[in-house]
C-alpha cells in the first residue's frame, strides 16, 4: 500500500484511479480523500469526502473524516451521530472505545451519546458491557450515559441495563449501579437505603442475581464449600466449611456507608473468631490485617472511609466446624 509505505504520490495515484473506476462508490471517493489529506491538501481531501459522504453513510472512512472534523470544530452533537452512523455499521469495530473516549470525557459529550444510545442501536449492546477488566475511568463514563440514556423517551428495556447495573455492581460501583437499576427497573429488586446491608436474612440469595443484583455474592472452591441451605419454609441460611489452611472469603456485597464506625454482627452457628469481616474501597475484597472484634459475638467494628466502591468481605477462618450463617447486620458502632 502506498499510504503504508508513505508515498504521497503513488497514494494520491490510487486514489484517482480508484475513482475512475467507480466514480459513483463511497469508499473510492473516501480514499481518494485519504490520499489528499496524506498529501497535505486538506481543501480537496474536504471535498472528496464531502462527495463521499453523499453517497452512503456506511463508510468508515467518511464518518471517521467526518468525525473527527466535528470534534476539531466542537460540534458534540455532529459528532456524536457520525460516531452512531459508523457503530451502526460496525457495532464491534475496533477501537471504538478509543474513538468515543473523547466525547465520554465531557458532560455535553455524555449527554449527545445517550441521545443516540436511546434508540437502542444494535452497538448499544456492545457500548453497555463491562467486559473483563475494564477501565475504570471508562466504566464511571458509561454509567453517566446509561443513565442519561435511560431518562430519554427511549426504547432501552431494563433487561438490556439490569445487565449494565448489574456489571457496574460487580465493578464495585454500588451507587452508579443502583441509580441505573432504578431508572431502569423500577424499585422491584432496588438496593437498600444508605448505610444498611442489602439481604440480611439471605432470603434473595436464593434468586437469580437477574432478579436481585443488590446482595450477596458467594464463592467456593475445591477446598471451600458455601451453600444456600433452607432452615425452615422460606427462610435461608449460608453453610460454610472449609479445609483451607488460610482464611477464604465466603460472602461479599458491595455497600455504601457513610464514614465512620460501623459494627458488623453474625447470627448463627458461628464458633468464636471463625469469621472475620472486611470493608474495601476499590470494589475488590481483602483479607484484613487488624480486627476489632468478634462478629459472631459483639460484633466487629469497621472504619468506613469515603469512597465510591465501598465492598464488605465476610471471610471464614481455619478450622474443622461447619458455620451456619442466619443473619448479617450493620450499624453505627457508638
Amino acid at each position: 500500500m502506498a499510504l503504508a509505505r508513505g508515498d504521497k504520490q503513488q497514494a494520491l495515484a490510487s486514489g484517482e484511479r480508484a475513482v475512475r473506476n467507480d466514480p459513483l462508490g463511497p469508499q473510492a471517493t473516501a480514499l481518494l480523500g485519504i490520499a489528499r489529506s496524506f498529501a497535505d491538501d486538506p481543501e480537496d481531501a474536504e471535498d472528496a469526502f464531502r462527495v463521499s459522504a453523499q453517497r452512503g453513510w456506511r463508510d468508515r472512512l467518511t464518518q471517521i473524516y467526518w468525525y473527527d472534523a466535528a470534534m476539531q470544530a466542537n460540534d458534540i452533537e455532529r459528532a456524536a451521530l457520525r460516531a452512531d452512523a459508523l457503530l451502526r455499521a460496525n457495532p464491534n469495530l475496533e477501537g471504538a472505545a478509543k474513538l468515543l473516549a473523547p466525547l465520554e470525557a465531557t458532560p455535553e459529550g455524555r449527554l449527545a451519546l445517550a441521545r443516540r444510545l436511546a434508540e437502542a442501536p444494535a452497538w448499544s449492546q456492545v457500548y453497555f458491557h463491562a467486559g473483563q477488566a475494564p477501565d475504570a475511568t471508562r466504566l464511571e463514563n458509561r454509567a453517566q450515559v446509561a443513565l442519561a440514556a435511560v431518562k430519554q423517551d427511549n426504547v432501552l428495556k431494563c433487561d438490556r441495563m439490569g445487565r449494565f447495573a448489574r456489571e457496574l455492581l460487580l465493578n464495585g460501583m454500588r451507587r452508579d449501579a443502583e441509580n441505573l437499576w432504578r431508572a431502569s427497573c423500577g424499585t422491584t429488586g432496588a438496593a437498600p437505603a444508605r448505610g444498611m446491608l442489602a439481604d440480611g436474612n439471605f432470603e434473595l440469595l436464593a434468586k437469580s442475581t437477574e432478579q436481585a443484583p443488590f446482595g450477596w455474592r458467594k464463592f467456593a472452591s475445591g477446598d471451600l464449600a458455601v451453600d444456600l441451605v433452607e432452615i425452615a419454609p422460606n427462610a435461608h441460611a449460608v453453610r460454610a466449611r472449609s479445609t483451607a489452611s488460610v482464611t477464604r472469603l465466603i460472602l461479599s456485597q458491595a455497600v455504601d456507608v457513610p464514614p465512620g464506625h460501623w459494627r458488623v454482627r453474625a447470627r448463627g452457628s458461628v464458633p468464636a473468631g471463625r469469621l472475620v469481616i472486611s470493608l474495601d474501597c476499590d470494589g475488590r475484597a481483602r483479607r484484613p490485617s487488624r480486627i476489632n472484634g468478634d462478629a459472631a459475638a459483639a460484633g466487629q467494628v469497621l472504619e468506613a472511609e469515603a469512597c465510591e466502591r465501598a465492598v464488605l468481605g465476610v471471610w471464614l477462618r481455619p478450622g474443622r466446624d461447619e458455620v451456619t450463617l442466619d443473619e448479617m447486620t450493620i450499624e453505627p458502632a457508638e
